[in-house]
């Protein structure tokens, strides 16, 4: 098990389109002492995903819980897919698609990410 992304803050789910890229962002607001962070997934092939998660880890999936998202949920999971696994132990969530990419700063909640404005799907 390969660790990505850890942290005890709490994260949103705050915006998926499935036009312009299939792009996912997962948001953790900015706090007295503590930045916004915005977790980025482009290329989503499929997900599955509570809308708030207090405290998230996400890492690799192992060869069997690639093969479970594609038989159990039906996304398909090539070679070149990456499996994020929510979940320090257990499978608690997932998202497909391409490289987990995160960014901090102080912009506000509400303010466009980074990763630039994430259109809404027609």
């Amino acid at each position: 098990m390969t660790q990505e992304f850890h942290s005890a803050r709490t994260f949103t789910l705050w915006h998926y389109t499935a036009a312009h890229g299939d792009r996912l962002l997962l948001r953790a607001k900015a706090e007295a002492d503590k930045p916004r962070i915005d977790l980025h997934v482009e290329g989503v092939r499929g997900f599955m995903l509570t809308p708030i998660h207090r405290g998230l880890t996400i890492r690799r999936a192992t060869a069997g819980e690639r093969q479970r998202v594609e038989a159990e949920f039906g996304v398909d999971v090539d070679e070149a897919a990456t499996v994020h696994v929510i979940g320090a132990r257990r499978m608690r969530g997932f998202v497909v698609g391409g490289p987990l990419r995160w960014h901090e700063d102080n912009g506000d909640f509400r303010d466009p990410s980074h990763f630039g404005p994430i259109p809404g799907t027609p």
